[in-house]
């Protein structure tokens, strides 16, 4: 009797996991944790921008059919979605295709050398606006850079959408933001700008509101005064975008990179208020835009988009 209890003692000992032996797995158990958790950060980032892409590419086939159906120049613009009044929830990119009206009127004041012709658009009511996911982006090319004779700002940075709820007190650089837009001929042929325009007259907006007019004098030809980032200057106001309601001038642009701001944020290493610091990391030409966006390209004669695989 006394040795079979024996044996059954030994035999539970045996069983029995020592200190060491518990470390060891719960080690690997959280190694194995770690690599699961970034491995599906990694798919998650990658996901959110490959879905952004498709929608950015099936949103310009669209905008591109809408211009045909219609026979008349359509863009589609992509502006920043946020609301002050919900700043629990995140801003977002909206892509909203919209249509020229052929009514132009002056903008700029007489003593500035701003003053030119503004092509008034309007929203096509009858394409719902269409929202990326969080986080996603689309960037152009800087066609338009701000008149400051000492920005470093060239073609070969990128503009993009303003970060609204960090720029509502001047708090991030507002240099780089602009209303993006890409283009397209009644023919579906794509543009770089408006027809029958020239550099004078080539400016164009997107009166949200609807309360513009061919009115003498017009009731509001453009609205550029919103935003806490106003100063009062006829060059800022007319391209700057700080504020959702601005009609800032639609900046036509020749090709896209859809990117994750979120992912781009989570690794920025300096401080976004220093024009300087935005373009070395974001914005510039070795920026993250450039290198890690996926790119959208036209083709000349079609018009269509052909997405660019790194």
């Amino acid at each position: 009797m006394h040795a079979d209890r024996t044996d059954i003692s030994s035999s539970v000992a045996r069983r029995a996991f020592t200190i060491i032996e518990l470390l060891v797995v719960i080690g690997v158990i959280g190694v194995l944790a770690l690599l699961t958790t970034l491995g599906a950060r990694r798919l998650t980032s990658g996901s959110r921008l490959a879905a952004g892409t498709n929608a950015v590419t099936n949103a310009l086939g669209i905008a591109r059919a809408a211009a045909i159906r219609d026979a008349t120049p359509t863009a589609i613009v992509f502006r920043p979605v946020w609301d002050a009044s919900k700043a629990y929830l995140p801003q977002r990119v909206e892509m909203t295709i919209v249509r020229s009206t052929g009514e132009r009127v002056t903008f700029g004041d007489d003593d500035s050398p701003l003053l030119s012709m503004a092509e008034r658009w309007l929203v096509n009511d009858k394409v719902p606006a269409i929202q990326l996911p969080e986080g996603i982006k689309v960037a152009g090319p800087m066609y338009d850079p701000p008149p400051i004779a000492s920005s470093p700002i060239t073609e070969a940075s990128y503009a993009t959408q303003a970060e609204l709820p960090q720029l509502v007190n001047c708090k991030e650089t507002p240099e780089c933001n602009r209303v993006i837009a890409v283009l397209f001929g009644p023919d579906g042929q794509f543009l770089s700008r408006p027809p029958r325009s020239t550099l004078g007259d080539m400016k164009c907006y997107v009166d949200w509101n609807k309360n513009g007019s061919l009115a003498s004098p017009p009731e509001d030809a453009q609205d550029v005064s919103y935003g806490n980032c106003a100063t009062g200057n006829n060059y800022e106001l007319y391209w700057l975008q700080d504020e959702f309601r601005d009609e800032c001038n639609l900046m036509f642009v020749p090709y896209l990179n859809v990117y994750d701001d979120k992912a781009a944020r989570e690794v920025k290493g300096l401080n976004w208020n220093t024009l300087a610091n935005m373009m070395t990391e974001l914005t510039g030409p070795n920026g993250y835009i450039a290198q890690f966006g996926d790119r959208i390209t036209f083709n000349r004669f079609s018009g269509l988009p052909e997405r660019k695989v790194r």
